[in-house]
């Protein structure tokens, strides 16, 4: 909406995504599916350390008992000290999210913001997280990676199976991972 009225968004992934030239630690990029259509969506997050004797898990835009729990094995995985910092997980734009195939970029932009290590700015990731730290397949993976490649991202993170299903943009590299232990190595 603007002063003149409502205009048309010709591409509402612009919307929840920030627009940056040089990648920062704490974000991730991952497609989340929202009706039928596919959504690049940014994910970021903030790590502090605190004196609280009960550090802050402050969320918004996704489900907080699952970030809680990706918290939980990312700081495992990825061999963090998080519970005596605060946590803070958002989506960008105000989106709700609650597409488990976001859980891989949401634990890696918590890995990125406790190691103070960037992802790449073409690299985006899909992928449910368990509890024991698989990643694990997720629905419409073909229509995510063809988002993604349309959007121009070169390097996709996706759980197994996936390269052998998507049909092949030869621009873009499908980097199959297992574990986020092998998620985090990866990026």
């Amino acid at each position: 909406q603007t002063e003149a009225g409502i205009r048309e968004v010709v591409d509402p992934s612009t919307l929840f995504r920030a627009d940056r030239d040089s990648p920062v630690p704490g974000t991730c990029l991952t497609v989340a599916i929202q009706g039928r259509r596919p959504m690049l969506v940014e994910l970021q997050s903030l790590i502090s350390p605190t004196t609280n004797p009960n550090p802050r898990r402050g969320v918004s835009g996704i489900e907080s008992a699952r970030v809680a729990m990706i918290i939980a094995v990312t700081e495992r995985a990825a061999s963090l000290r998080l519970f005596d910092k605060d946590v803070f997980v958002a989506t960008v734009g105000g989106i709700r999210l609650s597409d488990l195939a976001c859980d891989l970029a949401v634990a890696l932009a918590i890995a990125s913001a406790g190691s103070d290590r960037t992802v790449p700015l073409d690299t985006a990731a899909i992928g449910e997280v368990t509890l024991s730290g698989d990643i694990r397949n997720v629905s419409m993976a073909n229509q995510r990676i063809a988002e993604l490649a349309r959007l121009g991202y070169r390097r996709i993170l996706a759980p197994p199976g996936v390269e052998r299903t998507a049909e092949r943009d030869p621009k873009v590299t499908i980097v199959e991972v297992r574990t986020l232990s092998h998620a985090i190595a990866t990026v």
